[in-house]
């Protein structure tokens, strides 16, 4: 009986060093062991943030010096030096270690469990920001240096599912990344990070401007996408920079050709199928700007949220992680995290 006994204390130790050994493939496991694992429909707290250009600073530095007059398409491994605009930042360690203070503050002060991040230059980009206690993963499949991936809170157990490719509608715009939180457990979640085509910030989809007739066949895409998740019954976010002024655009409808919306919000949460109807964190919210240079008035970064992870997180706060005043003048980022966490 002693023995029996100490075998089944045991039992937790033997788990723990599994997970250790191989986190991603034993975390749901463990969970469902219940040893070690946050109660089901514990919750989850989300983050998006865009990073400006993240890359290792000696690839930055090679890529500039034979940089392109025109954006690179997805395919071209380059950097852009447009006439008239400026050019994608350097940045100093100093810089990268004031960006990490932030990601530390995602970690402990928010305790969030993903961030969809957008225009870093893959995992050992973001590497150098999200520096403990994060996994970084399933970045967007692109020679350029603007992909969008997640950085996953350690411990977290998750699937990669693949780029949304059809997102790239002519080449030169972004995939969409897609990651399942929690897969085979009560608590799972689908997230998919966007970094939609910039421009077209308000107005509607119909006019004669290149960006908006990118953005106008990007949405049913994404809508496509919202959709599938309903008729699977599975709980879901989209977050990222949608370059896009959502709280007008809401006010507006989406037409009745859904394959040529004329706006953005109403198009994703016209409850067809029953249930595609979307709550966004930042509706309501005044705007705080990331330091005292912020020109922006309004949110492009945005986290949505289905009916049914809505209804098992009533508890919704919204916050947005500004820059600590000692770092104005560094070279950061012109966007700063938005943050949902969503409780039981």
């Amino acid at each position: 009986m002693r023995r029996l006994l100490a075998a089944v204390r045991a039992l937790p130790l033997f788990a723990a060093a599994a997970l250790a050994a191989t986190p991603n493939a034993h975390a749901g496991w463990l969970e469902r062991l219940g040893i070690g694992a946050p109660a089901a429909g514990g919750g989850v707290t989300l983050a998006t943030w865009n990073l400006e250009w993240l890359m290792l600073p000696a690839e930055h530095d090679r890529l500039a010096a034979r940089c392109t007059s025109q954006q690179p398409r997805s395919q071209d491994r380059a950097l852009p030096c447009t006439p008239g605009r400026t050019p994608p930042p350097s940045r100093t360690q100093a810089d990268l270690d004031a960006l990490a203070r932030s990601a530390q503050a995602l970690h402990g002060t928010h305790q969030v469990d993903a961030v969809a991040l957008q225009e870093v230059d893959g995992p050992e980009a973001a590497r150098q920001v999200f520096r403990q206690g994060w996994r970084l993963d399933c970045f967007t499949r692109r020679a350029h240096p603007q992909k969008v991936g997640f950085a996953i809170r350690e411990g977290v157990p998750f699937r990669c599912n693949g780029d949304l490719a059809a997102l790239d509608i002519d080449g030169g715009t972004r995939a969409g990344a897609d990651v399942t939180l929690w897969p085979g457990t009560p608590r799972e979640v689908r997230l998919l990070a966007v970094h939609l085509k910039s421009g077209c910030f308000t107005g509607k989809l119909d006019r004669r401007f290149e960006p908006c007739s990118r953005l106008r066949q990007q949405v049913p895409v994404v809508e496509a996408w919202i959709d599938q998740r309903v008729r699977e019954g599975t709980a879901f976010a989209l977050l990222g920079d949608f370059n896009r002024h959502l709280d007008k655009d809401a006010r507006h409808p989406a037409g009745p050709d859904e394959a040529a919306p004329l706006n953005v919000v109403q198009a994703w949460s016209d409850d067809v199928p029953r249930g595609a109807s979307l709550m966004r964190a930042t509706e309501g919210q005044r705007y705080q700007a990331c330091d005292a240079d912020d020109q922006h008035r309004q949110y492009i970064d945005d986290i949505l949220i289905d009916q049914k992870l809505a209804a098992r997180n009533g508890d919704r706060r919204f916050a947005r992680l500004s820059f600590d005043a000692d770092d104005r003048g560094r070279q950061l980022s012109d966007h700063c995290p938005v943050i949902w966490a969503l409780k039981p």
